[in-house]
């Protein structure tokens, strides 16, 4: 195991309503402390980067993506073959 240190942070009290806001809409994928953990950690990432364009951290791109998820993005209907057989070679053609 890691090396770890707990750290007590004071934020204002809409700041730590919009963390647990965002956390809430991405359910169980992040809770408070792994968001802070994650935007610690990308801050830092994002001071070191050398090169002109800076990154998208990926935590916040994965969590902008799950914000945006509607079920109904996946809820298609299922694929049914055709009837008559394959078009491609089967028995059909």
């Amino acid at each position: 195991m890691s090396d770890t240190k707990t750290v007590t942070i004071r934020v204002p009290a809409e700041t730590y309503e919009q963390i647990r806001s965002v956390c809430g809409e991405l359910g169980e994928a992040f809770n408070f402390n792994q968001f802070v953990n994650h935007s610690i950690q990308s801050t830092l990432d994002i001071i070191d980067h050398d090169e002109e364009q800076i990154p998208v951290p990926r935590f916040a791109m994965m969590a902008r993506f799950m914000k945006n998820y509607k079920d109904s993005t996946f809820n298609l209907p299922a694929m049914v073959p055709p009837q008559g057989g394959a078009k491609n070679g089967g028995s059909g053609s």
